[in-house]
């Protein structure tokens, strides 16, 4: 009984690899439920077999029996044929049946189609099957495999080939230009890429699929006629992840051979991702070098760091090193902290020289600090016009000074003080209370102090100098440069030539001499005679100017009535003086006698005499000193001396008597003499003289050393004295406590027995109070 059998068959052969891998072979079978499959000739069940072009093609053979005749099987395999497309004769044959002339099993094999020539060949073995290796596209067909058997009517397998034709190497085009597999780019951060993967030939079509490390991107792939198949990927934005992606392409019609695939890894062009100071200083000294590091990371290519400071557009002089390394960029620069750069920003830029409109920068506010730069000036409109400038000013006396110390430092100043030719300017307690701020001296004059200010009220001649004020702070001292405050006033006379006489005869011509004080020494000089009589100005060719605020009269007395007084003058910028310098014009005479002559010391070969001159007359004196011996008054000596009256007579006998005459002599004559008498020591009493005095001086350093003696003794008694005392008044202390305990211990003792009977006494429930 034969049986048919429906259903679908779907075979898929193939190898490994030509090489020799396994074969691997796929069957999925769908029957219907038939205790045996059996097929006739006639019958419409197809098998699929699926091999690649190049490879190797198994088309397996249904068999129902045993090739080898001792198998226990109930049938056996008597011939197996192959045939083509229908063709009547068969392509192959494989003959099975027991033969002498089938001495060896390649003659059991018979080849009849010269197209399978050295390509096609049975193995009864395992799986029948006929295997063509390499298999060609031509040998895409239908196949029929009958078997013949012993006892059994024939069976036959119908098998449809199908040659698969693996898809070409996937081509890779950005903008229409090819790109070659391995790194594309580098492209732009935030860019748009559209890049289209084409593949030619596949039979069937390929399949063309874009993945992105592993993950499907795009699946849809179109064809372009018969032979060609492309999918074209569209990235709107490529964000920095995606840089070091990798892009693959993968074309595959089949499931035995590899697919196809092309790769690409992305390379971006990337922006900074991060710009910052690393530990920035708080504070910067002046004059201290700091290191500051500023460090780049993200750029791709490495980017360009810039440093700046305040406004300027960069910093040429500042030294900068710039270290390049993975993903990371650092520049170092060295910067010397000066007082210009306190307040200013120092920003580091990095910024990709691709993207030059996304710089990234960190910056810091420079805090430096440094001592006080202290600036003393003027204020107010007091000074004299156009005699004002940074290093100094002329007031005029009687005018309120003030001056205002401008101080640039970091931190804040905590005091500043005030300097007078670099003495500091002390509190007076005397004139507290005036004024707000602080009251001192300057040369007795009154001074008001502020913080930073300093007025001079009604300010003198005296109060002129150089001023300075210094402010400190914790970084040390700054005192500004020196101010001259120049104090203009009307001349007046120097206080020793206030009133000054001149004597002289009639005829002699005298050489008055005028000095003032003045400022400013731009003087102007006229002089006025005057007596009880008449009044006159000095010409102009009597007076001559000298430098140092001094003029010269050349007054010539020519009779009487030139005696009187002279009147000096002096004008300046700030006006006339307002008494006049004044010198009285008296006859000249004859001098007086020296006064008060005595002998001041003697010995036993000189005298040494010491007298106080007299009135000159008017004139220039001398003195001279006459030395007679009194017995003999013989002359001895004659001393001559041109100022004072003073004389050292030597070489005198001992023991003699002298008379010393002193007499003063200017041009008109001398004076009346002064007589002294004295006498020299003789040789004895000069040395006991000498000797009484080491007496005297002996027993002076004997009253010395007891008297120091004395006071030594009676420092020890009071020391001793005291200790007794201090003794004495601790022992009395002890022994007060002593008797202030024991009484404390008898009240306690005395308090506890009370408490004592309390307790014991019956009836005592009720507190007494």
């Amino acid at each position: 009984m034969m049986m048919m059998a429906c259903g679908l068959v779907l075979l898929r052969l193939g190898a490994a690899g030509v090489g020799g891998g396994g074969v691997v072979l796929w069957f999925v079978l769908l029957f219907a439920p038939v205790a045996t499959l059996t097929t006739h000739q006639g019958s419409n069940v197809w098998l699929r077999v699926e091999a690649v072009s190049g490879r190797e093609a198994v088309l397996p053979c249904e068999v129902v029996g045993a090739f080898d005749a001792s198998s226990t099987s109930s049938d056996t395999v008597f011939v197996v044929l192959w045939y083509r497309d229908g063709d009547k004769e068969p392509i192959y044959s494989y003959d099975n049946r027991p033969s002498r002339l089938l001495k060896t099993p390649e003659d059991r094999h018979t080849l009849r189609s010269g197209v399978l020539e050295g390509r096609a060949t049975f193995r009864p073995d395992q799986v029948p099957a006929l295997h063509i290796k390499p298999v060609l596209s031509t040998d895409q067909a239908n196949y029929t495999c009958r078997v013949d058997f012993r006892i059994a009517s024939s069976t036959r397998t119908h098998l449809r080939l199908l040659v698969v034709e693996p898809p070409g190497h996937p081509l890779l085009r950005v903008g229409g230009r090819r790109v070659r597999e391995g790194v594309l780019g580098p492209l732009q951060e935030d860019a748009a890429l559209t890049i289209t993967c084409t593949v030619e030939g596949g039979v069937p079509p390929p399949s063309v699929v874009w993945s992105k490390d592993g993950k499907v991107l795009d699946a849809v792939s179109e064809s372009h006629g018969p032979s060609l198949t492309t999918n074209q990927l569209h990235l709107p934005l490529l964000p920095r992840a995606q840089h070091g992606s990798h892009l693959t392409c993968t074309a595959t019609n089949n499931n035995v051979t590899s697919p196809a695939t092309a790769s690409v890894t992305i390379a971006m062009n990337l922006r900074p991702l991060v710009t910052r100071l690393e530990d920035p200083p708080r504070y910067l000294r002046v004059g201290h070098e700091y290191q500051i590091v500023c460090v780049s990371a993200g750029s791709r290519p490495l980017p360009n760091i810039t440093w700046t400071l305040g406004n300027l557009a960069s910093l040429p002089p500042i030294l900068a090193r710039t270290e390049h390394g993975v993903n990371m960029s650092s520049s170092i620069v060295r910067v010397t902290a000066s007082r210009k750069h306190h307040g200013q920003r120092l920003s580091c830029t990095s910024v990709n020289p691709l993207f030059p409109a996304n710089p990234l920068s960190d910056s810091i506010l420079l805090n430096v600090t440094y001592p006080p730069v202290a600036t003393l000036e003027l204020t107010g409109s007091v000074a004299v016009r156009g005699a004002a400038t940074r290093k100094g000013a002329a007031v005029l006396e009687g005018k309120d000074v003030h001056f205002s110390c401008n101080i640039d430092a970091n931190p804040p100043t905590y005091k500043i003080s005030w300097f007078r030719y670099d003495r500091p300017l002390h509190h007076h307690p005397e004139v507290d209370g005036v004024g707000v701020g602080g009251v001192v001296g300057v040369g007795g004059v009154v001074v008001m102090i502020g913080f930073n200010s300093m007025a001079l009220l009604n300010v003198t001649r005296s109060q002129a100098g150089l001023y300075t004020c210094s402010a400190s702070n914790v970084e040390g001292d700054g005192r500004s440069s020196p101010f001259s405050l120049t104090v203009n006033y009307a001349p007046v006379c120097e206080e020793a030539e206030s009133l000054q006489v001149y004597s002289a005869v009639i005829g002699q011509s005298v050489n008055i001499t005028c000095s003032v004080l003045a400022s400013p020494f731009l003087l102007k000089f006229s002089w006025v005679f005057n007596n009880s009589v008449w009044s006159e100005r000095v010409s102009g060719e009597q007076v001559f100017s000298r430098p140092g605020g001094r003029s010269v009269a050349q007054f010539v007395v020519r009779g009487p009535r030139d005696y009187g007084s002279l009147q000096c003058w002096a004008q300046n910028a700030v006006g006339r003086m307002d008494q006049p310098c004044l010198f009285h014009i008296t006859p000249a005479g004859r001098p007086q006698s020296p006064i008060q002559c005595s002998v001041v010391n003697k010995s036993y070969d000189s005298l040494a005499v010491g007298c106080i001159p007299g009135f000159d007359g008017g004139l220039g004196q001398t003195f001279k000193a006459t030395v007679l011996e009194a017995v003999t008054g013989k002359v001895h000596a004659t001393i001559t001396t041109s100022h004072w009256a003073n004389f050292t007579l030597r070489g005198l006998t001992p023991g003699l008597d002298y008379l010393i005459t002193v007499t003063a002599h200017n041009k008109l004559g001398d004076s009346k003499p002064v007589t002294l008498e004295a006498f020299t020591y003789k040789m004895a009493e000069n040395r006991m003289r000498n000797e009484k005095a080491e007496e005297v001086s002996s027993s002076e350093t004997r009253d010395e050393l007891v008297v120091i003696g004395n006071l030594v003794v009676v420092v020890v008694v009071v020391v001793v004295v005291v200790v007794m005392v201090m003794v004495v008044v601790m022992v009395i202390v002890v022994m007060i406590i002593r008797c202030a305990v024991a009484k404390r211990r008898r009240q306690q003792q005395q308090d506890n027995n009370n408490d004592n009977d309390d307790n014991n006494r019956p009836g005592d429930g009720i507190a007494r109070l």
